[in-house]
């Protein structure tokens, strides 16, 4: 089933992933009027790899115990069971070098940048429904990369905070949690979903 795409790129020998897509149905291609329903921000991309090796376009993804993307999927389709066709969740990171290991790739991604321009994906650029955060709580090295989704095109914001565990409807400050999926109880999130995604 190719629920989950994604286009990979190699650079100094690390795998970076972007236009991450998390589709209902299962899809054999990615399509350039595929319908975005809205978009999740992550911290990494963690262990999901190309399932072919291809590099450059969109491709399918072997989620190698990566949990967050069908997770997502789930989710959605616990709150609306008729999500499907051409229908997906668009996946962004606070940045796209790949390493299920959070603190590795945070050292990798550092050298990597030198002092340059974040490497970021493109789909950061476009207008979304909603935007919703799933970075976790702060770190010293991810709290300056939160800082250009706030700038990003969404006509709301929204993230579970870990603390009160209730749904807020604002951009996460550094000092709370914006609860990532792993452990997440469904029904917090779920009838909010619901209402949104109507």
């Amino acid at each position: 089933m190719a629920y989950y795409w994604a286009t990979f790129r190699e650079m100094n020998n690390k795998y970076y992933r972007f236009d991450t897509r998390v589709y209902f149905d299962s899809v054999d291609e990615i399509k350039d009027n595929d319908i975005c329903i809205g978009a999740v921000v992550g911290k990494n991309t963690g262990s999901a790899m190309p399932l072919d090796l291809t590099l450059g376009i969109p491709t399918k993804i072997n989620l190698s115990g990566d949990k967050l993307l069908p997770t997502l999927r789930n989710m959605f389709k616990k709150a609306d069971p008729n999500l499907g066709g051409r229908q997906y969740v668009q996946v962004l990171n606070l940045f796209y070098l790949c390493n299920p290991d959070l603190r590795e790739a945070i050292n990798d991604y550092r050298k990597e940048r030198n002092g340059l321009q974040q490497i970021v994906c493109n789909k950061e650029q476009l207008r979304f429904n909603w935007l919703w955060f799933l970075w976790g709580g702060s770190n010293i090295h991810l709290n300056e990369m939160k800082e250009r989704f706030r700038k990003v095109d969404a006509q709301k914001f929204f993230y579970l905070n870990n603390n009160d565990k209730q749904v807020h409807e604002n951009f996460p400050e550094y000092d709370i949690c914006a609860k990532h999926t792993q452990g997440m109880q469904h029904d917090l999130m779920v009838p909010f979903l619901q209402r949104e995604i109507r």
